[in-house]
């Protein structure tokens, strides 16, 4: 269900997205909200949700609903095959190694990364004071500047106490580094970091569902267009110059964090030199965005919570046994013994007999009169793995609104 409901939502947000029109901030925000869906198994209920859209139309019974159905025996049960368990637990065994290979080879990069750069050379102090300055700028506390690999790309590292790493040659560049420290700092003040964590999670369960591949690298490209914006509007960096760094940066290989993935450059450029993007979210978008998640991340409601009424269906080998007794003419085939069908057959019967106004409904006992109270058969192919008759006329059910039997 959380597949399914994590699938839908993503078609959502292709609608959504389409054509680019959207800022890119906003737009990670939407893939974002895709992720968590994955990895999140349930959420408050609201109405107009889209999970409770999907169990309306489903017409879900409610957590908590009852069907009691007691079944006559016909003759031997058949043996029960292992073969649907053993397939199930090989389904299972081969899903959790896929996740347990997926999420450790991201947590090993991540590891080595951190690592490198804790280790990393300390940046010159020149430098550091740009750093500074540019982050009192984009308005977030300075990080650790240190100097990583040659052939290694600017990044950041850390969630909670963030390491700028940059390339030694860069330093040589003085518009190609402050471009690159403000790309930087935008991924701290917008705590990338964190979101990469889910991205990690769901991308590690749903590893097999190319949907969760998609929404990532959806993630991926709007999140760096995003600190391309903010780059751009922070620094005194002219476009031609920041789209230079783009194409100079696809010369060094990805860092060695979880999720890296070369980017698509062609669309990053086509954002840099194209209109003029504002990196914050309005008003009226965070207000879309506050819908989104409602919407995507509320869960379902009850049947009753919905105003919907609840079915239940009882029927026991007890109550046949005395309806057998107090009316043999129930047993059709004979075989003294009460089968649902046929007590949902006379049960109709005898509606029958108390809708028709000719008819001698004194001549009925209490086991027949109290027939009528009971739904035998009414929706009982609700509940998952049964099989039940055809349901009589909905004016024949009883509908209880809140109780459960």
């Amino acid at each position: 269900m959380i597949a399914a409901q994590g699938t839908v939502l993503a078609l959502l947000a292709l609608v959504l997205v389409r054509g680019g029109k959207l800022r890119p901030a906003w737009q990670a925000a939407v893939w974002l909200v895709v992720l968590v869906k994955f990895v999140l198994p349930w959420g408050p209920a609201l109405p107009f949700s889209l999970a409770d859209v999907i169990s309306t139309l489903r017409g879900t019974t409610p957590a908590g609903t009852q069907l009691t159905i007691g079944t006559m025996p016909h003759g031997a049960a058949p043996a029960a095959s292992l073969a649907p368990a053993l397939g199930w637990i090989l389904l299972v065994i081969a899903w959790g190694a896929g996740t347990a290979v997926v999420a450790a080879r991201a947590l090993i990069a991540g590891h080595r990364t951190a690592r490198a750069a804790r280790a990393g050379v300390a940046a010159p102090a020149d430098a550091v004071a740009l750093l500074r300055a540019l982050a009192a700028r984009v308005g977030v506390t300075a990080p650790r500047l240190v100097l990583g690999e040659p052939g290694v790309g600017p990044h950041v590292v850390g969630a909670l106490r963030p390491i700028i790493v940059v390339p030694a040659a860069l330093l040589d560049d003085p518009v190609l580094i402050r471009a690159a420290l403000l790309h930087e700092l935008a991924h701290v003040r917008r705590r990338d970091a964190l979101g990469r964590l889910i991205q990690l999670a769901a991308t590690a369960v749903f590893w097999c569902w190319p949907v969760v591949r998609l929404a990532s690298r959806r993630l991926e490209l709007a999140r760096e267009s995003a600190c391309d914006a903010w780059a751009l509007e922070a620094g005194e960096v002219s476009r031609p110059a920041y789209a230079r760094l783009l194409v100079q940066m696809t010369q060094l290989r990805a860092p060695a964090t979880p999720l890296a993935a070369p980017h698509a450059l062609g669309a990053r450029v086509a954002y840099v030199l194209g209109p003029t993007i504002r990196p914050r979210l309005g008003f009226g978008h965070k207000l879309g965005l506050v819908a989104w998640i409602a919407g995507a991340l509320g869960g379902a409601r009850t049947v009753s919570a919905r105003g919907a009424a609840v079915i239940v269906c009882t029927y026991s080998p007890q109550m046949a046994e005395a309806l057998a007794v107090a009316h043999p003419e129930a047993d059709v085939d004979g075989d003294g013994r009460l089968s649902r069908d046929e007590a949902c057959d006379f049960q109709a019967e005898v509606r029958k007999l108390v809708t028709d106004p000719e008819s001698a409904v004194s001549v009925l006992d209490e086991t027949a009169a109290g027939l009528l109270a009971e739904p035998l058969c009414c929706n009982c192919d609700a509940a998952e793995g049964l099989s039940a008759p055809a349901p009589l006329s909905e004016a024949s059910c009883q509908r209880d609104e809140g109780a459960v039997r």
